[in-house]
This record gives structure tokens, sequence and C-alpha cells, in this order.
């Protein structure tokens, strides 16, 4: 935790358990950075809910190197009128599941015990496929006639197909009685494609595909990222701490290792992310709320088409951490923003895993 006081180091042996609850709606579509107020006005939006809840667990193997392992359960929605033009009646999918479950080392690069006041981690971890990336649901295609068991839209997937790896930075710097704070994350995901056939195919009358669209038949596995900065301040003598900062959550056109081809929606989102913390003993309470700042919708990856995407304006994120087994009289962390506790993506769990989960495209 890298809180306002206190100490934001574990000891060697000491658990951090975490449980963390995020919640978003987005119905709003853009494409680039401009909004598609057209498809509002014509009531044939996509609305896309998740929710998520992570459970995680860090085990300081001594007070400079930690392991976290983090288990995301998932439950969405996707939905659409159908036919789309004109708008008929909202058909909605829906999955929920265990997602891709991470495992993640840490090591604070200097030693904690002579930089009580600032810091740098560098961390290295293993996504697992553990989520189905082929849920699949009764809806009908886009002239909402046939309505069939086919598989669900790849954003509400509760896992992605893939074995990836995790990368990620963390640091702060008191200086007073402020906290400065900043991460990024990394998901590298070298798989292509899932082999799932993606949403175009179960639009398509008959699932037959135009050969425009055939490129996008089966879904990509592509890779994520996030990226935090701000600064955390105690409220007076009081348990409770604050936190301002920004927040960016995205999917690149391209991944890092390997193709990138099948269906996604790369893209990002920047957020205001305002935080109010609450410390008793070894528990933390926390509240995040995200405001969407600005909205990104990328071109496909190849052919350069636009594409479409709803983005959040707001994203729900509820926490609470509990430490425990640490040397007796050991410091507890104050409350502040998380190093890597709380769940950031309905597809990978906590430690920081980025999660651009705003993609709700339209078909």
């Amino acid at each position: 935790m890298f809180g306002a006081s206190a100490d934001p180091y574990q000891s060697k042996g000491e658990w951090l358990f975490g449980v963390a609850a995020r919640g978003l709606r987005s119905h709003d579509h853009y494409n680039g950075t401009v909004e598609q107020i057209q498809r509002q006005t014509n009531r044939n939006y996509v609305v896309n809910e998740q929710y998520s809840l992570d459970l995680s667990g860090i085990y300081a193997v001594t007070r400079r190197f930690g392991l976290a392992v983090a288990v995301p359960v998932v439950r969405a929605s996707w939905s659409i009128p159908l036919p789309i033009t004109p708008a008929g009646p909202r058909n909605e999918q829906n999955a929920q599941g265990i997602g891709d479950v991470t495992v993640v080392g840490r090591s604070w690069m200097f030693n904690p015990d002579r930089h009580p006041r600032g810091n740098l981690s560098l961390g290295l971890g293993l996504k697992a496929p553990t989520g189905r990336y082929d849920v699949t649901d009764t809806y009908p295609d886009r002239t909402g006639a046939n309505p069939q068991v086919k598989t669900v839209d790849q954003s509400i997937q509760p896992g992605d197909g893939g074995w990836g790896a995790i990368v990620d930075i963390n640091g702060f710097k008191r200086i007073g009685s402020m906290s400065f704070y900043g991460s990024g994350t990394y998901l590298v995901n070298p798989r292509d494609t899932n082999g799932t056939p993606s949403l175009v195919v179960g639009l398509s009358p008959g699932g037959v595909v135009p050969p425009a669209q055939a490129s996008r038949a089966v879904n990509s596995v592509p890779d994520q990222y996030v990226l935090r900065t701000g600064a955390a301040f105690a409220l007076g003598k009081s348990p409770y701490s604050a936190a301002v900062g920004l927040r960016m959550e995205g999917m690149p056109r391209y991944d890092f290792i390997g193709d990138s081809h099948g269906f996604r929606r790369p893209g990002y989102e920047v957020f205001a992310e305002p935080g109010f913390y609450y410390s008793r003993g070894a528990d933390t309470w926390s509240l995040n709320v995200p405001v969407a700042l600005k909205r990104n919708r990328r071109p496909d990856p190849y052919t350069g088409n636009p594409g479409d995407s709803t983005f959040p304006n707001l994203i729900f994120l509820v926490g609470f951490t509990h430490r425990f087994g640490g040397p007796v009289g050991t410091p507890q962390a104050a409350a502040g923003p998380s190093s890597g506790s709380a769940a950031k993506s309905p597809r990978l769990a906590a430690c920081e895993v980025p999660g651009f989960d705003s993609p709700a495209e339209a078909p």
C-alpha cells in the first residue's frame, strides 16, 4: 500500500488478503475520439454491463520480495436492439464464471529499511487461461430472426484463451504528508487468435460472414495495459485518507509479441481517479471512482477500419484488504492507492493487471 503514512512495506512472512469489486456500464459509442450520438438518437446503442469480484493474496517471502495470486469471478452482459435498423427489441447476451488467474512476483529495487519514504518495485508474472473464452447464449442474428445458441461477445467472456506474461512497475515517494505514486502494467499475450467465433459470426444471418469481415470471424487474444499516477494524503489525524490521480486503460492495435489477427477493439480511455480510504488496525477499505476524460477507439489492426466501441463514463472500484501473519508489533500500512491488491478487469485478476473492459463495439 502506498499510503500517506505508516509503513508501506510488508514484513517477512506477512500476508495481505484482498477482496475487490468492480462495476461499470457502458453505452456511449465512439469512433476514434468522436462520440456517435446518432446511436442514442436511433436507440440502437449497445449496453455493456460488467461486474467482477477478485480474491487475492500477497505473501512476503522477504521484506523485499513478495508473491501475489489473484482469482477473479466475472458476471457480465452485452445487449443491442435486433434488428438494428429500425431498432427492434433489445436482445441480451450473458456470461459468468471464473476469470483468468494471475501469479506475480515483485521485488523492491532498493532496501526498504534504508528507503522508507520512497522506492520502486518491478514485477514479473504469468496469466493462466483458466477462464472460459467460449461462453454461449441464445440470441438472434442482426435481422432479429433465427435465435440460436452462439458464443457471446468477446468483451464479456470471462477469459481470453491465452497464456500471458505480466510486466509491471510501481513506485512511490513521500514528501511531507503527501505520498506520490505511479504504476504501469502490461499484459503480453503471444497467442494470435483463440478459435472462438466472434460477434460478427453470431450476428450474421446463417453464420455466413461477408467477405469484407472474414478477417474478424474469430476472436483475437490481445495485449492490454493500465497506467496510474497521482497523490495520496491523510485527512488530518483521522483514519481516513484520500487520493487524486489519473488512470489509463487500453488495448493496443498490435501485440508486443506475435500476430494480431482476428476480432479485437483496440483503443484506450483516460480517467480522473479520485479515491477515499479508511484504515483500522490491519484492515483497509477503499472506494475509487474513475471518471472518464478521454476515449479513443483506434482503427483495427492491418485493415485500418475505424470501428466503433462503447466506453463507460464511470467505473466503481470497492476494495478491502487485511494484513496478518507478520511479526508482532509490525506497523500496518495506511490507506492509499494499492500497488496491486485490487481487481482491474473482468478477465484478469488483481495485481494491477490491465483490463480494457469498455469495448462493446456495435456490429
